[in-house]
């Protein structure tokens, strides 16, 4: 074989050898086009779905007071249409200045091992109509149907006395009733009393209607007249 020939040969093969070469960078080149389109694309949805999270966000955040009215709405109808049952057990003290009251209605529930009980220097203030079991003479001792000596059917009245000790003597309150109304006196008169001897005793008015009436100078019974109008007892009715 001449030299001719081997060079020609060699110059085939490397002919064949580019050729496949060129073949395959266009390949390549295809390959690396094909992922720069398949990134691109990628990175359009992701940003697409970037915008729209970010609308969606947006629109969320806009209906935040709506929806915490909601939620408060919500919230105050569960607790209005719920039971609460409690039990209490112990002892309740409130403070001098409280004051307890109950709504139209309402009622407090005790069970049979509670008790109640006020302080000693306590006031209770009742406000409304309150009905006080004052004693009553017996229809006996009324006798309604007795007339005078005219025949004439007499106006009948009642007392009702309320006494107590006091220094040497007593504290008496009289509460004067009529039939037409014995709910309340129409008459109250609180005097001291006091025994001077076998059967003789002298009386001072001290209040009438719960006014004090101070006394005269001139009194002969000696008494704390302040400690004694406080001793009164005065219908509470």
């Amino acid at each position: 074989m001449s030299e001719t020939e081997d060079y020609s040969d060699v110059a085939g093969f490397a002919q064949v050898i580019n050729s496949r070469l060129a073949s395959e960078a266009r390949v390549a080149k295809a390959i690396g086009f094909g992922w720069l389109c398949a990134g691109g694309a990628t990175a359009l949805c992701l940003f697409g779905g970037g915008v729209a999270a970010a609308f969606y966000g947006y629109s969320t955040t806009q209906s935040v007071s709506a929806s915490a009215e909601q939620v408060a709405k919500a919230i105050s109808e569960a607790f209005s249409r719920a039971t609460i049952h409690t039990a209490v057990d112990g002892e309740l003290t409130l403070s001098p200045d409280a004051a307890l009251t109950l709504s139209l209605g309402q009622t407090v529930k005790l069970t049979e091992e509670a008790s109640v009980a006020l302080d000693p220097n306590s006031s209770v203030r009742v406000v409304g109509d309150f009905k006080v079991d004052v004693p009553q003479p017996s229809k006996q001792q009324l006798q309604l149907d007795t007339t005078s000596s005219s025949k004439e059917l007499p106006f009948t009245q009642y007392t009702v006395f309320k006494g107590v000790a006091f220094g040497s003597g007593y504290v008496v309150t009289s509460w004067n009733f009529d039939l037409a109304d014995t709910s309340r006196p129409y008459y109250q008169r609180c005097y001291y009393e006091q025994n001077l001897e076998q059967g003789i005793a002298a009386t001072q008015t001290i209040a009438v209607d719960g006014s004090p009436r101070p006394v005269s100078a001139i009194a002969k019974l000696p008494f704390d007249f302040d400690g004694a109008v406080s001793s009164c007892i005065w219908f509470s009715g």
